[in-house]
């Protein structure tokens, strides 16, 4: 069960990655992702989406370093609480701007997400030794 787990977060790991990078380096990153149809470069929104690029980049960075890990670093932590917090700022757009399909996939894919790390992190404390 946990390889699965592990195996499902180096996938959104990895994907974030490279979504994040192709959002940030890319020229015409509009094309390939069909949320971002209609948003014109050069503008503030445009510039927004490459920020934004950043955290995807970091996020799956992290996420990966964390499923490699071998200290017992509590990187797990860190994740936890950046996707929670990342799923309430999706639950307000939700209620302020109104259910999209997109978001409504995003938002079962962060849920599953948070699910996965809170097990393999409770996993991970289970193998702490505290005799000292």
């Amino acid at each position: 069960m946990t390889v699965l787990i592990k195996g499902y977060l180096l996938i959104v790991g990895i994907a974030s990655m490279v979504m994040g990078f192709w959002a940030m380096f890319g020229p015409d990153f509009v094309a390939w992702y069909p949320a971002f149809d209609g948003v014109e470069r050069g503008t503030p929104l445009a510039n927004f989406i490459r920020t934004m690029s950043g955290v995807f980049v970091a996020s799956g960075y992290i996420l990966v370093r964390f499923i490699f890990s071998s200290s017992k670093v509590q990187l797990g932590t860190v994740l936890i609480y950046l996707c929670a917090f990342m799923l309430l700022g999706k639950a307000c757009g939700l209620y302020y701007e109104g259910y999209h399909f997109h978001d409504i996939i995003a938002s079962i894919l962060g849920i599953l997400t948070l699910i996965g790390l809170t097990i393999v992190h409770r996993h991970r404390k289970n193998l702490l030794n505290y005799d000292l």
